[in-house]
């Protein structure tokens, strides 16, 4: 009986060999050419002749984990064990001088190492054959190609470096058509290698005064080191992809690695759109999934009508509204105009009229949440919108120096200080002015009803849901709000669940998970920025017509850029889910696989371990930290700005840890800055050590 995994890998296959029929003209044209003056025509094998269905070929081991569990076996993490396994034993070999290891190697090793498995090693090891096997399709250049030299009567030889033996590889070379060629080369066998140059002389040997012609992906092995060797060359790079661990081979990746590789393999015009395919592959399973989490909680809790807060839920808000999840939920909803700027203020003027005085939540909201790196002390004013010539400017020098020079972090609680008691009665008029065009445009939405209601926002401390709720209270409403969101930050929403009401996340909460918090703290910013709106930040509110409508800000030009990426993002995504709803496959993959955690694993993959298209086109991602949206950085600082000796504010200045190091990474930055690699590992101390040692490399 075939498991849910197996129909899976079933599905994508054979949506692969419905839609894959396109070639690769110009790559067959040159082969072709090139071919006629060579005796031997030599092809690498994986990813070349054939490749696996996932986007990195240790995702396997993810599959192999799932099918043990879905048997009924205890094998959480068990794809970790056969990744680390693969390592100690390529280790041993290589302190003994031998230059691979087979699959037996392998798994003798992780029944040494982990224990635990040892009563499914054998099972194991069967299933990862059979996925193998039955679960690789052809490259259909090369297929088209081999067939061709056939034609010319010239030899095939198979040279490739891999642990599994020659049966497997015959039994998977014959299931994807390739069953004829003059003499396979295989590093499992022989114990030599095309990484280290070795397998060449068997090749050389064998076919001596003849002309050889090599085909391969691996720009070293199948490039430049046959080469070396006399030997002519021609990259394949048409199936190359890059290493993940940011999922940790969790069997939540299995879906987002599915279709990734369907799209490379099915659609290379799409495959070269990024962002269109970042919505297809990323953003659709984190928007669709949380759409049906909310439609679950949203029943469950009874509420009666959900307002989706601008301009993070903006997006969420219309696939809700276009996909009639209202009816589904018997509720109603609407957009609201909201902000941080807006309620901070507003709830400001609350504690001024009921304490005289702002809270320390306050006062941290006006300052810390909005003084950057760099600024100048005018500049801090002039973002408080304090004329200069209404503050005792002796007074202020002496505290904090020139008006002219950088803002010191270390005199912040000084400043909170002269915030909270000399310019307190130059904000007040600033606070009351938001307050009560606010209550004027939240009366009119219905905020001050009696209805059960909720808010769905993407967090990350139930800020608006604690300003929502105070000012409730403030006009006798003792009714708690409900607040539904992507994720919630223990440090900053502990005091909050209590006061607020019920506060729930679909994809982060260090309430439950703590563990993951290194996958929340990297994705707060890229996820913020995905979900703009098609307006700017709420700066206000102002009656027109009898009715109170929204201030926005004024449009930045620097952003247009990233406007039109998330459009095509937006495109992507809604492509996708507007499928899914209607229970239609998308590159074989049924909404059935798309839930809260394969979304997670989908955002794992990405924001802890992208790839380095990744970390260039999410790095330009323009992101401002303060609650008034003046100042913006690039999510990744990069090298055509300045080096800042001041190293920790640049690492993490965009709020992307990972993608900051990995750039790093990319860019040889560790391979000769020795003091850069170590406080890098010491940023990483908290991260899963899979995942750490992926990022040093």
């Amino acid at each position: 009986m075939k498991t849910d995994i197996i129909n899976l890998l079933s599905s994508t296959r054979n949506y692969f060999f419905q839609n894959a029929k396109t070639y690769d003209d110009t790559y067959i044209e040159r082969v072709l050419k090139d071919i006629e003056c060579y005796e031997v025509i030599s092809f690498d094998i994986f990813d070349t002749i054939l490749t696996r269905l996932v986007e990195c070929p240790i995702d396997v081991f993810s599959i192999v984990e799932k099918c043990l569990i879905e048997k009924g076996h205890f094998c959480a993490s068990f794809a970790v064990a056969r990744f680390e396994s693969e390592k100690i034993a390529r280790d041993i070999a290589y302190q003994q001088n031998i230059e691979e290891v087979t699959l037996d190697n392998i798994y003798e090793q992780l029944k040494i190492t982990y224990p635990e498995y040892q009563d499914v090693i054998e099972e194991a090891k069967q299933t990862e054959m059979m996925i193998e096997i039955n679960y690789c399709v052809p490259s259909l250049d090369n297929l088209f190609l081999i067939n061709k030299i056939f034609e010319k009567n010239k030899k095939i030889i198979l040279v490739s470096d891999m642990y599994l033996d020659e049966e497997t590889i015959k039994k998977m070379l014959s299931k994807v058509g390739v069953s004829s060629f003059d003499k396979l080369y295989l590093s499992s066998n022989l114990l030599k290698t095309k990484n280290h140059g070795t397998i060449w002389q068997n090749v050389l040997d064998d076919y001596a005064n003849q002309k050889i012609l090599h085909i391969g992906d691996n720009y070293y092995s199948d490039v430049e080191v046959p080469k070396r060797d006399g030997i002519d060359t021609i990259w394949y790079n048409s199936l190359i992809t890059e290493r993940r661990l940011g999922g940790q081979l969790s069997t939540n990746i299995i879906p987002f690695s599915l279709i990734k590789k369907m799209i490379l393999l099915t659609d290379k015009v799409i495959y070269k759109d990024f962002w269109f395919v970042f919505g297809i592959s990323c953003g659709s399973f984190f928007i669709y999934s949380f759409l049906q989490w909310l439609n679950d909680h949203v029943r469950k809790n009874k509420i009666e009508h959900v307002y989706f807060c601008s301009r993070d839920a903006q997006i969420i808000y219309n696939l809700w509204k276009e996909f009639n999840f209202d009816k589904l939920c018997g509720v109603t909803s609407s957009y609201l105009y909201i902000s941080r700027l807006v309620l901070g203020y507003s709830q400001c003027y609350i504690e001024c009229q009921k304490h005289n005085k702002l809270s320390e939540a306050s006062l941290t909201f006006l300052s810390n949440h909005n003084i950057v790196e760099g600024q100048t002390n005018r500049d801090v004013l002039t973002r408080l919108k304090i004329n200069i010539s209404d503050i005792d400017v002796n007074n202020f020098v002496n505290k904090f120096g020139d008006l002219d020079s950088k803002f010191k972090f270390s005199l912040l609680d000084d400043f909170k200080f002269y915030l909270g008691h000399d310019l307190l009665p130059l904000l007040l008029p600033q606070f009351e002015e938001q307050y009560k065009n606010s209550y004027q445009y939240y009366d009119q939405e219905g905020i001050f009803s009696s209805k059960k209601i909720a808010i769905v926002d993407l967090g990350w401390s139930g800020t608006l849901q604690q300003a929502l709720t105070l000012f409730r209270e403030n006009h006798g409403i003792k009714e708690k709000i409900s607040g539904f969101y992507y994720g919630l930050h223990n440090g900053l929403a502990t005091g909050r669940i209590f006061y607020n009401g019920l506060m729930d996340a679909a994809f982060f909460s260090e309430f439950n998970d703590p563990n993951k918090i290194f996958l929340m703290k990297n994705s707060i910013n890229i996820l913020e920025n995905l979900h703009v709106a098609d307006h700017e930040s709420v700066i206000g509110f102002t009656e027109s017509m009898g009715k109170y409508i929204p201030i926005f800000k004024e449009k930045k030009d620097n952003l247009k850029e990233q406007v039109v990426n998330l459009k095509r993002f937006y495109k992507g995504l809604h492509s996708v889910i507007s499928k899914w709803v209607k229970n239609e496959d998308v590159f074989g993959i049924n909404s059935d696989y798309i839930n809260v955690n394969t979304a997670k694993g989908a955002l794992a993959q990405v924001i802890c371990s992208p790839t380095s298209l990744e970390v260039k086109e999410l790095g330009n991602i323009l992101h401002a930290p303060g609650y008034d949206h003046e100042i913006y950085f690039p999510l990744i600082w990069s090298n055509e700005e300045p080096w800042d000796e001041k190293i920790y504010p640049m690492i993490h200045r965009g709020g992307w840890l990972c993608g900051q190091l990995l750039y790093w990474k990319y860019n040889g930055y560790y391979s000769d800055n020795a003091h850069l690699y170590q406080i890098v590992s010491n940023e990483l101390s908290n991260y899963p050590t899979i995942l750490k040692n992926f990022i040093l490399g």
